[in-house]
């Protein structure tokens, strides 16, 4: 499904779903991705945005799968379809969740099995399902920042945030991540004046040769400190902050930390301006 089929779609469904009451009924949509793809689109968020602003009051229960095609590993596949279902389940949790998880591949290579099923219906409608995992709606108030307040910080400042990692090799953030990420997203959006830089760095390079970067293999391009920066530029820019206040860059092998593999794979923020 090409991007503005998917964005037509969302909407689609919003206007369905914006005057229904789950009294007693139920509603059931899918969201789609591209190959080798979890995250969710910026039309996939105002979706979700949007079902959590019309029934932010109702008692409603959301089950969700999440699944692949056939293209990859079995295994791999297993992961891919978990992580989608996570993130999907990350953007409902105001909401009752029962049994969200990855289901794996289905049938074959169609891109339309690469999805995430998405059910809600009333607390009231809900059949206990032997073996079901019932996680409640989590606290809804913002994390608060451990970061440094903006009145301290100056031009040129550097935050290294050791809570952002990434897998081996690749340019995906690691899901233990998330906690750091919530209160960077909402350190930002406390400050908007505060302009910065993403700095992207990795591990195990070519110490005769720091400036050279590794391959990322999830593209197959030489860019791989670059292409972290890029992630979480793109993470940020989905949370709604504004993409004009952010720069990225990589950096290579330029700065190991000395603290292991683990923490060399990061990005750093520098503030570039105040306003």
């Amino acid at each position: 499904m090409n991007r503005s089929c998917l964005i037509c779609f969302s909407f689609l469904v919003l206007i369905v779903l914006a005057g229904k009451s789950f009294g007693q009924s139920e509603s059931n949509f899918s969201l789609y991705y591209e190959n080798d793809v979890y995250e969710l689109t910026n039309a996939q968020l105002q979706l979700l945005d949007s079902i959590r602003y019309h029934y932010i009051n109702e008692d409603i229960d959301v089950h969700i799968k999440g699944f692949t095609n056939t293209v990859g590993t079995e295994v791999y596949n297993l992961e891919l379809s978990r992580k989608r279902a996570d993130n999907v389940k990350d953007e409902l949790d105001i909401f009752t969740i029962i049994s969200s998880m990855g289901h794996g591949e289905l049938n074959d290579e169609a891109a339309t099995n690469r999805r995430v099923d998405v059910l809600l219906h009333a607390r009231s409608q809900h059949k206990t399902v032997p073996g079901e995992i019932i996680e409640p709606p989590r606290r809804t108030t913002p994390p608060t920042p451990s970061l440094s307040l903006s009145d301290r910080l100056q031009i040129g400042d550097r935050i290294n945030l050791e809570g952002i990692m990434f897998y081996p090799d690749r340019d995906v953030i690691m899901d233990e991540s998330r906690e750091t990420l919530e209160e960077l997203v909402h350190f930002l959006l406390t400050y908007p004046n505060v302009h910065f830089k993403l700095i992207g760095h990795i591990c195990c390079g070519d110490k005769s040769l720091p400036a050279m970067d590794v391959v990322n293999i999830r593209t197959g391009k030489r860019n791989l400190s670059e292409a972290r920066a890029q992630s979480l530029h793109n993470y940020l820019v989905r949370k709604g902050v504004d993409k004009k206040r952010i720069r990225y860059v990589g950096m290579a092998y330029r700065s190991p930390t000395g603290k292991g593999d683990r923490f060399d794979r990061r990005v750093e923020i520098e503030i570039t301006d105040i306003k």
